[in-house]
């Protein structure tokens, strides 16, 4: 004969122990969706500031090529009036041909998806281009940017020569 008091269904701790698995398990899986998220929303970030890296070497270069001698560049001084290891810091813009005074100002992006100084909304975007005199035949052009996301700044640089190849 069988017990009356034979119980079935589940205990109070086994409910508590299957809650905790469940809501680990739903956790874990909402923190990686996050992390996924803030990963995504740092490439989008990193690859707008790469591309106002190579802008702003681009337009450097432009500068460059627009005088017609190397010791015309007015950066670079007439007959190397910068001494060699001078470092200069400057603002570049897409629609100027001529290196702007450096502020920590930040891009401004206008309604035609344009970053620049003039006119637009502020960006969390800050360019700086150094040029640096290496010899009286080399210019070395560093452009760097950074931006602010959720408190913490990031940063990206590249480098590029600049080199006298007419006589």
């Amino acid at each position: 004969m069988m017990s009356i008091n034979q119980q079935k269904g589940f205990t109070l701790i086994g409910v508590i122990i299957s809650i905790f698995i469940t809501s680990t398990g739903l956790v874990a899986a909402l923190a990686l969706a996050n992390m996924s998220i803030k990963g995504a929303f740092l490439g989008e970030k990193r690859l707008i500031a790469s591309g106002l890296i190579q802008e702003g070497i681009e337009i450097v270069r432009d500068v460059r090529r627009s005088n017609i001698e190397w010791i015309d560049w007015d950066w670079y001084g007439n007959d190397g009036a910068i001494a060699t290891s001078t470092s200069q810091d400057y603002l570049v813009q897409y629609d100027n041909a001529s290196l702007l005074l450096f502020a920590e100002t930040p891009l401004k992006i206008d309604g035609d998806g344009f970053y620049q100084y003039d006119s637009g909304t502020d960006t969390t975007f800050y360019r700086k281009v150094t040029l640096t005199k290496n010899s009286y035949q080399e210019a070395k052009v560093v452009v760097e940017v950074k931006w602010q996301l959720k408190g913490q700044w990031h940063y990206l640089t590249a480098e590029n020569h600049l080199w006298k190849w007419k006589d």
